[in-house]
């Protein structure tokens, strides 16, 4: 009778053990299921899909981590543009590269850089032109970017440029629009007009104009300068669908190579 009954007790014992492991178990799965990582790792420079190939993640890297918001102030500092540019080093100086249009001012010192609410400054305009739409600007070093190497991380040669330029070839940037940002989107190129831009199946909106695009090795292709506005009976149609990316050979680079 003891033996039957000290039987029972160890089964019981054993199957409350095993209830205990098994609700352990449970409420750790369902804690991991349900935790939340911090916001600011969430939204940190490099978190980025692991779903993809190993050189596309690493072009999505280089977009991303060298993106800045551009803050140009008007001289009563009541009015300010907001535009994107890319970070890039040469010979050891730091720059950006940006879109003429989008500073108010050709005074350095009414322009900001900004990254994740860091302010660095503008030290002089290297280069700047209205027709091509570029402006390139010596800045500070921005610890929490990383350049781009020029001309390493630039497309370069004719084999290259010939890819890059070819329908429906793949393309990204990360970029500031709406204030918003950084932001990264993937496109396609639709063709390029006459005057050799470079038709961009994406989207971007106020703010994004100077962001840097990049082909899936991570070379630098150009800048976005506009998004295409259509004529149509009732009069103009914003394509926000359609963007116009200037080529970087557009760029006179004299002043930067004899600096």
């Amino acid at each position: 009778m003891k033996k039957k009954y000290a039987s029972i007790v160890i089964r019981s014992l054993s199957l409350f053990l095993i209830g205990l492991v098994i609700s352990y178990m449970a409420y750790n799965t369902y804690a991991d299921v349900h935790s939340i990582p911090p916001a600011a790792e969430m939204r940190k420079i490099t978190s980025i899909t692991k779903s993809q190939p190993v050189s596309y993640q690493r072009a999505v890297k280089k977009s991303r981590q060298s993106a800045v918001r551009i803050l140009s102030w008007g001289v009563d500092s009541a009015s300010v543009s907001v535009s994107t540019g890319t970070y890039f080093t040469y010979k050891g100086e730091h720059y950006i590269l940006t879109v003429e249009h989008g500073l108010i001012s050709r005074d350095c010192g009414t322009i900001q850089i900004e990254t994740d609410g860091m302010l660095k400054s503008c030290l002089e305009i290297l280069a700047i032109d209205s027709r091509a739409d570029y402006a390139i600007l010596v800045s500070e070093e921005i610890p929490n970017r990383i350049p781009l190497n020029f001309p390493k991380d630039f497309v370069r040669t004719k084999r290259a440029w010939i890819q890059v330029t070819s329908a429906l070839h793949g393309l990204i940037y990360t970029g500031y629009p709406n204030t918003i940002g950084p932001v990264t989107l993937e496109g396609k190129v639709m063709g390029m007009s006459a005057d050799e831009f470079i038709y961009l199946n994406s989207y971007a909106w106020s703010g994004s104009s100077g962001s840097g695009v990049f082909d899936f090795n991570g070379k630098l292709v150009g800048y976005i300068v506009a998004i295409d506005v259509g004529r149509t009976e009732y009069g103009f149609d914003v394509l926000e669908n359609v963007i116009l990316v200037s080529p970087h050979y557009q760029i006179n680079w004299s002043k930067l190579l004899n600096k």
